[in-house]
């Protein structure tokens, strides 16, 4: 009886997912958590971008970009991206002006690092958002490995709006 209830206990335990894998199933995008808040970059003459993501605390992620004309403070272009994890793979997708360009894969990266890339995509090839400090956000477009085509931002942290509230 009792090898009978330690081969029901080991048949139990081995069918039970461990914590951290449940875990990892509630929130496939957490090695994502780095680029989650508010951001701001110089991008050159007279035009910076903001940019917005969302928690890392689901299977989707949303980001609201800008750039705008420092002289006027307008918005000169604007982009909606989302990542999101799918049976492939987890994925990120931006859409420049709201029209889908392209659908990047995240691959293999280090800690505090996420590259996203599309090789059949014409320009860019790879998408990498990369942490360099606690108040520091890197991210480069490029056309791919050993491209000399492409672009970095340093983007800083910043407070993220604050919602004026309803309207009276």
């Amino acid at each position: 009886m009792h090898r009978f209830s330690l081969l029901c206990l080991a048949v139990i335990a081995a069918a039970t997912p461990s914590v951290a894998q449940a875990q990892q199933a509630e929130r496939p995008l957490a090695q994502l958590a780095f680029m989650a808040g508010c951001w701001r970059a110089d991008a050159g003459v007279n035009q910076s971008i903001e940019e917005q993501w969302t928690a890392a605390d689901s299977d989707v992620m949303l980001a609201a970009t800008r750039y705008l004309d420092k002289n006027t403070g307008r918005t000169r272009a604007w982009e909606f991206s989302r990542i999101v994890a799918d049976s492939a793979g987890i994925a990120l997708m931006p859409a420049p002006e709201g029209t889908p360009q392209g659908r990047f894969r995240l691959a293999p990266s280090p800690a505090g690092e996420a590259r996203f890339e599309d090789p059949t995509h014409d320009f860019p090839k790879r998408i990498i958002y990369r942490r360099i400090d606690a108040g520091t956000l890197a991210v480069r477009v490029d056309g791919g490995e050993g491209s000399a085509q492409g672009a970095e931002f340093r983007m800083q942290s910043v407070a993220c709006p604050a919602s004026a509230g309803p309207q009276d």
